[in-house]
């Protein structure tokens, strides 16, 4: 019979979901990949993307982004199409904001996009699992390094190509620079790229043969994927009805 692992109280629960919400979104999202290891298997990257693109929504002077004011969650949420009235926007948010702070972290995104519950992220692991979270963890540095690396080269470029317009000794010099970026080894520029994605394979690998539930969790993973389409699909057809409506009466 399986030891049965000690739960955390409400307290303990609420203490260190603090503290996970007073990290970065990059540790946030490391934090939650880990905690649902085998449901992400072989697509982290999901994840990190969100968490880039939640980034976005924060105001350009804060450079240690943690978490959104109600208003850029608002328009975060809106731009995704996550939900579709003020009313379903103001009640997502209500939902979301699990510590009721008027702010949305990212890890509460994350557990209110995906379905999970505060009590489901601090779980104790099974300890058979560490080399997984390790090989996880190590697939999750080195896309995070590749992805930031490509963003500074990227603003770079822009920046450059700004002066370069503006004329003068400074213009030339800025397109002389960009010009000298464009012309770098492709190959140079990929190895990271080809190396995270290596490492991701890899990681999937170590889940798959290593959990012998993984089979169990991907079909629980294909059940909740087909959940959110249904869902998605049943607020286009509600958004459809307000605007044939509207067209009736308007």
């Amino acid at each position: 019979m399986a030891e049965e692992k000690p739960q955390k109280t409400p307290e303990e629960i609420k203490t260190l979901f603090a503290e996970v919400s007073e990290t970065s979104i990059d540790a946030q999202a490391k934090f939650f990949l880990r905690a649902f290891v085998t449901e992400f298997s072989g697509n982290f990257e999901e994840v990190l993307d969100l968490a880039e693109e939640f980034k976005k929504f924060a105001p350009e002077s804060d450079t240690d982004v943690r978490e959104l004011a109600e208003d850029q969650a608002h328009l975060f949420l809106e731009r995704r199409g996550e939900t579709l009235t003020v009313k379903e926007l103001r009640d997502a948010l209500k939902e979301i904001d699990l510590d009721s702070n008027n702010h949305v972290s990212f890890i509460e995104f994350a557990l209110y996009k995906y379905k999970f519950s505060v009590a489901q992220l601090f779980e104790e692991k099974d300890h058979q699992i560490e080399h997984l979270l390790k090989a996880l963890e190590e697939a999750i540095d080195l896309y995070q390094e590749t992805l930031h690396a490509k963003q500074a080269r990227d603003a770079k470029m822009a920046e450059l190509e700004a002066l370069s317009e503006q004329g003068g000794v400074k213009g030339m010099r800025a397109k002389a620079e960009l010009e000298a970026m464009k012309n770098e080894d492709e190959l140079e520029r990929n190895k990271r790229e080809i190396k995270a994605a290596a490492k991701q394979r890899a990681a999937q690998r170590a889940v798959d043969n290593g959990d012998p539930f993984a089979e169990e969790e991907k079909r629980l993973q294909a059940e909740r994927k087909a959940k959110e389409e249904e869902e998605k699909r049943k607020r286009e057809e509600s958004r459809k009805r307000l605007a044939d409506r509207a067209k009736l009466f308007g």
